[in-house]
């Protein structure tokens, strides 16, 4: 009965979530143009058609990918880089999506069914 308890608590450790917040923070047409897109509530451009979005999420997700959304444009993971403070402790990563035949719509970032980012408006 122990090694049955002992087990459980190991496998509830090992997927554990400990996500403190996510945001987007940049958008990005194919040819590397973008813009910063932390603290606007409407972008510049257009990146209407095919364009890449980077999200940033502080903590740890564990196996659970993030959704990134713009309108109808669900983003498709390309790469991950961790991020780490001056004691070489991993605090967050930032993701890279691409997305196919956006329309103009808000960014939203969801884990595990809960919205942290949906405050900016992408033409």
């Amino acid at each position: 009965m122990k090694i049955f308890l002992i087990s459980i608590l190991l496998l509830n450790i090992s997927f554990a979530t400990n996500i403190r917040s996510a945001f987007a923070i940049g958008i990005f047409d194919e040819d590397g143009n973008g813009e910063n897109i932390q603290h606007i509530r409407k972008t510049k451009k257009n990146y209407n058609g095919t364009c890449f979005s980077k999200v940033f999420v502080n903590g740890n997700y564990g196996s659970n990918t993030p959704m990134v959304k713009i309108g109808n444009s669900i983003g498709h993971l390309q790469s991950t880089k961790s991020i780490y403070n001056k004691y070489k402790i991993k605090t967050g990563e930032v993701l890279l999506f691409k997305h196919y035949g956006v329309k103009s719509g808000y960014i939203k970032v969801w884990i595990l069914d809960k919205l942290y980012d949906s405050r900016v408006f992408i033409k």
